[in-house]
């Protein structure tokens, strides 16, 4: 089992220091290491319209599986097929990654940084939907 990288742990959105547009309410993380696999398990509200935003694809999920040693992971994500790679750099987490459907694709990246203290994490969402959709949006999580 590798060290912990200091992103273990229960996360819980810090709504003061958040002000993502469409971010998924009350959004809580728990995210566990095993070696180079990683498991960020989500809580969070369900959208009032039933409708979940495709630029939060990979966000607003409650379970998923990623990969730190460079090796690509695919995840079925709804009707997405989810592809990943993830690499942890010190205190910086960076996912790349795309997700394809019959109708179209969104890509991007996700960056997590740690604060130096390990009691904050920023969550960085970059993604870029086929239909010309972008989203730049910046999450503070705590750690509770």
């Amino acid at each position: 089992m590798a060290a912990s990288t200091g992103f273990d742990g229960k996360w819980v959105v810090d709504k003061s220091k958040t002000h993502a547009v469409g971010a998924p309410e009350d959004l809580q993380v728990e995210i566990k290491q095993d070696g180079p696999k990683l498991r960020i398990q989500s809580k969070y509200q369900e959208p009032k319209t039933a409708v979940y935003p495709l630029l939060w694809v990979g966000i607003m999920t409650y379970d998923l599986e990623l990969t730190t040693d460079g090796t690509e992971k695919v995840n079925q994500i709804g009707p997405f097929a989810h592809n990943s790679k993830t690499r942890i750099d010190g205190n910086k987490m960076i996912t790349e990654f795309n997700a394809s459907y019959e109708g179209g694709k969104v890509d991007g990246q996700w960056i997590r940084t740690l604060s130096p203290d390990g009691k904050e994490m920023t969550l960085q969402v970059l993604s870029n939907a086929s239909d010309g959709r972008k989203l730049d949006q910046t999450l503070v999580f705590k750690r509770k």
